[in-house]
This record gives C-alpha cells, sequence and structure tokens, in this order.
C-alpha cells in the first residue's frame, strides 16, 4: 500500500510557487506584446516628425523586436508545458526580457524628451508614469516588476536631474517617490499572490494526503473484512460469512422465485485420518480439499464455506437440485482423483467425502432452517448408505 504524500516543506511550496508565478506570467505576454506595439506605433506616430532624424523610428523598430522576442518566449514556453521545466530558467528569461523592455521604453521616450519642445514633456512624463503603472501586472514576482519600472523611469529620472531646471527636478524627484510608493504596493501585491498561493498548495497537498489516507482505510477496511468472512486455514468463507449471505440469497430467491440449492459435504472418517497422521496433515488435507472444491464452482455468485471441522458447504443460489446433483458428483469424483492417502478409511485407500444435495424454490412455505434441516439429513443418508456418496432431499416443489 502507498504511503500517504508527506506535506509540502518551504522548499517546495517555494518551487511549487514559482512555477504557477511563472505561468501567469507568461500567460499575460501576448495581451500584453499586442497593447504595448499598439501604444509604441500611437506614440511613433505622433512623434515622429517632431524629432529630427529617424531616431523615433529606429527606437519603434527595436521595442517591435523586443516584442516580438517576448512573444516567441512564450510560444517555447507552452511548447514545453508538457515536459520537466525548469523554471528558474524560465524567471531568468522573464526578467531579462522585463529589463530590455523598459529599457527600450525609457530610451525612446528619453530621445523624445530631449527632442520635443517643452509643451510635450509633461505628455511624456504621464506616459511613462503610466507605462510604470500598468507594468504592476508583472508584481506577480516583485523582482519583475522592480527591474521593470527601473528600466522605464531610471534614465528619465537621470535626464531630469541633469537638466537643472527646477521643474525638471520637480519631476524626477516626484518620480522617484513614485517609484519607491509602486514598489511598496508591488511588494504587497506579490506577497499576497504568494500567499494565496501557497494555501492553495498547502490544500491541495492536505487534500491529496487525506485522499491517499482515504484509500489505504478503504484498502484495510476491505482486507479486514475480507479476514473476518475467511476461514484462516482453508481460506475459503467461512461459518458467519456464509450465514450472513444465506440470508440474502434466500430473500433474493423468494422475491425473484428463483432456485436455491445447497451442498452439504463431510470428509470420511477424518477423525481416523486425523488420529493416525496427526493433526498437521489433517490441516493439509482440508486445505487441499478446500481447494477443490472452490475450483469445480461454475459461478461466481456460487460460494464454498467451512461449515465447521471437516464439514463444508456449498451455495447455489440460481440453481436446480438437478445442477447441483450434478455438481455435487463432480466433487466427489475430483477429490477421488486426487489421490491422497486415507490409511484407516472404511470405504477407500484415498481421502472421500460424503454430499448431501437440496434445493428448492424458497416461498412463505419454506423456511432458511427447513433448508439446512434437509441438506444435513440428505448428509446423513449419504453417510448411511456407506459413505463416499451423494444423496439429495429436496424441500417443497422440487422434491422427486
Amino acid at each position: 500500500m502507498q504511503a500517504p504524500a508527506p506535506l509540502l516543506n518551504e522548499q517546495s511550496i517555494a518551487s511549487s510557487v514559482l512555477a504557477e508565478q511563472i505561468k501567469m506570467l507568461m500567460a499575460q505576454i501576448p495581451t500584453s506584446a499586442v497593447m504595448s506595439f499598439l501604444l509604441a506605433s500611437f506614440v511613433a506616430l505622433v512623434f515622429g516628425d517632431l524629432v529630427e532624424g529617424n531616431s523615433v523610428l529606429i527606437w519603434w523598430c527595436v521595442l517591435s523586436v523586443l516584442f516580438l522576442a517576448q512573444y516567441i518566449l512564450h510560444i517555447n514556453f507552452n511548447r514545453q508545458h508538457s515536459q520537466a521545466i525548469n523554471y528558474q530558467h524560465w524567471f531568468y528569461a522573464i526578467l531579462v526580457s522585463a529589463a530590455a523592455l523598459g529599457l527600450g521604453w525609457s530610451t525612446g521616450l528619453t530621445i523624445m524628451l530631449n527632442g520635443v519642445p517643452e509643451q510635450y514633456h509633461i505628455f511624456l512624463i504621464i506616459l511613462l508614469i503610466s507605462l510604470a503603472s500598468a507594468g504592476i501586472t508583472l508584481a506577480i514576482r516583485t523582482v519583475v516588476y522592480c527591474v521593470f519600472q527601473l528600466g522605464v523611469l531610471l534614465p528619465t529620472i537621470a535626464w531630469l536631474l541633469l537638466q537643472k531646471q527646477t521643474i525638471n527636478v520637480v519631476l524626477g524627484v516626484f518620480l522617484i517617490i513614485f517609484m519607491v510608493a509602486m514598489w511598496l504596493f508591488a511588494h504587497q501585491v506579490s506577497r499576497a499572490l504568494f500567499n494565496s498561493f501557497r494555501l492553495q498548495l498547502e490544500n491541495q497537498s492536505l487534500a491529496n494526503s487525506l485522499k491517499q489516507s482515504n484509500a489505504r482505510l478503504h484498502v484495510l477496511n476491505e482486507e479486514l473484512t475480507q479476514l473476518s468472512a475467511t476461514d484462516s486455514l482453508t481460506q475459503v468463507a467461512n461459518r458467519r460469512y456464509f450465514d450472513n449471505r444465506f440470508v440474502s440469497e434466500f430473500s433474493r430467491a423468494s422475491r425473484e422465485n428463483s432456485a436455491l440449492s445447497m451442498i452439504m459435504i463431510d470428509v470420511d472418517f477424518f477423525k481416523n485420518y486425523n488420529d493416525e497422521l496427526g493433526h498437521v496433515a489433517g490441516d493439509e488435507c482440508l486445505q487441499k480439499l478446500a481447494i477443490a472444491i472452490r475450483d469445480s464452482l461454475k459461478r461466481p455468485t456460487d460460494l464454498v464455506a467451512r461449515y465447521g471441522g471437516e464439514e463444508f458447504i456449498v451455495l447455489l443460489p440460481s440453481t436446480t437440485v438437478e445442477g447441483a446433483m450434478s455438481l455435487a458428483e463432480e466433487i466427489r469424483i475430483e477429490i477421488i482423483k486426487m489421490k491422497l492417502i486415507h490409511p484407516t478409511s472404511a470405504v477407500s485407500s484415498y481421502v472421500t467425502v460424503s454430499l448431501g444435495v437440496t434445493g428448492t424454490y424458497p416461498g412463505k412455505d419454506v423456511t432458511k432452517e427447513m433448508l439446512l434441516k434437509k441438506a444435513d439429513e440428505a448428509l446423513y443418508n449419504a453417510k448411511a448408505a456407506g459413505r463416499n456418496n451423494v444423496k439429495c432431499e429436496p424441500l417443497g416443489a422440487d422434491k422427486t
């Protein structure tokens, strides 16, 4: 039986959380790449004519290549998703991608700040702030957002502070304050997501552990039920299980008006066998007989049980007396063919059995006790007739 799965430790939790974070970051790439490309195209169209040279066009081309590279990263990740993935490797790839995109945006916008009239500066600063704010979706992993935000804001902050104009210095200080505030917010978002992932993983681990424990308990219960229903010596059903099964099969036969038969079997002169060969040999003999009887049964619903001592009983649902008689004779012959030496038997040199057969269609005038009594009478008649034979005592309408 499989042991319950151990609860997750801190290292496995961290690895599992990283995997979930990478999956979420990768999942948002297609949308963010398309939106960013459209925004970059809009900015290039608006400011392309305001900045001298082809610097804006070059910036747009470089940024477009970065968007394409990010999308290819997304595609490659999905292709390997069904395989064993080194999530740490993909984390570094995302980190590099975020830094490159951040620098790509800030480089272009800084070029524009340096080349357009001052009345456009506020618009470009607001655009930078919007980009840094929109990047909060990267706060799934704090360091990814921080790297992206540094790439977006740091070059522009440096440019503003180097201008040594009051308004630019104020804007630079404001962007520094904004950057720090967004870092703190990103940390809170990342921590909340981490705790959510952690709780989900722990709940899943507990659920799996509980499921495996329940499965083990179910197996143990089945084994216990099997043990409680099995005779420890012969490994066929015991008397208790037979009694319970007899009640249910009798009730079913009564409801369905179907035949129910049984065979009571006794080993001939078994006391003499034990006295002569010993109880160990006697136990081995009973084990072999139980196997022979069980192997003679034709259907899964047929049941053989050890009834007590050297007696066995066979319960045959949906079987007529004629069918039970045929099976009983087959069992008797199979046991003779085994040629188990019986040095003190009065009827044969080998172990033999006497069999009593009965059967009926249970109705309101027939009880379980009556059926058992008839089987016992049939067995008594088989012994009285010299043993090693089959006798029948049908009950009710089956009697001939």
